[in-house]
């Protein structure tokens, strides 16, 4: 078995905190608690919603442990050069992370040193290309100008969308009703984030998930939303006012939508109740209502989306929100979705 320096890896990796800073992580792995981990490549699940590494190390007692490390989506760190033929069985590598709060033998991954000398990390392009080349994107002409592909643009992307310059970015609070509250107490974000179930949640928490497509398609009587998180899709029923009387409720609800001018406007009810958003936590009623506002730029390369969000059982006041999208000839690509939290999801009754 090789030997390995310790100082060649320091230098390589990412900081624990920057690779813990996804909200959904933070429950699970604690940073103030770095692991390394050294020994031989026995499986490697290139998969959505979390990518894992099983690695089994040697003890000072002779025994083998099988270490799982998490990191994140393979979705997006394909986008880097990254594939499931990366790690291979019988591979030696060394990992640096973070402990698992729950589980003995897991581990949040910020960075490895494979068995030909390569260092990586979370956020490092391998190769130093990516799969993608993001190119500019001309807008169809008429009616279905929307249709396309859209990615969220940047996180530190100025003000002054589609809208104009001054329009609000960002989501306000959720002030709860007493109903409200007296629901959010059962809830626990390491066991009841629907990621753990390979759901999206809520509209709301699907649009904007980092690095992934969102397709739309403008038809004669319907729009279909296809959303890559969670491979999500949404239908839209333009020649309907209101939900029919036996439509079910979902997670996804039953939408109308019309064209106010450019503009899409959409009216989504009939929610089953859920959860709203999973990071820390607000769940909604069956009473949700949802109003969006799709508007286009005037040369159709920027959508901004505005939502808002009433239930009168749990919200004291609208929640709304504010996002911006860029065209983008990125492929709508499948999640497949594929949950191996193990042990650390598992809710322990005292």
């Amino acid at each position: 078995m090789k030997k390995w320096a310790l100082a060649t890896l320091a230098c390589a990796l990412a900081p624990l905190h920057d690779a813990l800073a996804h909200h959904s992580n933070a429950p699970h792995y604690d940073a103030n608690i770095p692991v390394s981990i050294e020994g031989v490549v026995s499986d490697f699940k290139f998969v959505n919603p979390h990518v894992v590494i099983y690695v089994d190390m040697a003890n000072e007692d002779g025994t083998v442990s099988t270490w799982n490390c998490a990191f994140t989506a393979a979705t997006a760190l394909r986008r880097n050069g990254w594939s499931k033929d990366l790690f291979s069985a019988g591979d030696f590598v060394r990992i640096q992370g973070s402990a698992a709060r729950r589980d003995p033998l897991g581990c949040w991954m910020t960075g490895a040193v494979l068995e030909d000398g390569r260092r990586i990390s979370q956020r490092g392009v391998i190769d130093g290309i990516g799969t993608f080349e993001i190119e500019t994107v001309t807008a169809p002409d008429g009616p279905d100008r929307l249709s396309g592909n859209w990615r969220p643009a940047p996180r530190t992307r100025g003000r002054g969308g589609p809208g104009g310059p001054g329009e609000p970015r960002g989501r306000a609070s959720v002030v709860l009703t007493a109903e409200g509250t007296v629901a959010l107490e059962d809830y626990d974000q390491r066991f009841d984030d629907p990621s753990l179930k390979c759901s999206s949640a809520s509209i709301i928490r699907v649009w904007p998930e980092s690095g992934m497509v969102n397709q739309i398609e403008v038809l004669d009587d319907e729009i279909i939303i296809r959303h890559q998180y969670m491979d999500t899709v949404r239908t839209l029923h333009l020649n309907a006012s209101e939900p029919p009387d036996d439509y079910e409720p979902s997670m996804t609800g039953y939408s109308v939508a019309h064209f106010d001018g450019p503009d899409l406007v959409i009216q989504t009810t009939r929610f089953k109740a859920g959860v709203l958003r999973p990071h820390p936590g607000t769940l909604h009623s069956d009473e949700m209502r949802v109003d969006e506002r799709l508007i286009l730029s005037e040369d159709g390369s920027e959508m901004r989306r505005d939502y808002v969000v009433t239930d009168p059982r749990y919200f004291k006041e609208p929640y709304v929100g504010t996002s911006t999208w860029l065209r983008t000839n990125l492929p709508l690509a499948s999640y497949d979705c594929v949950e191996l939290g193990g042990v650390s999801n598992i809710r322990v009754i005292d």
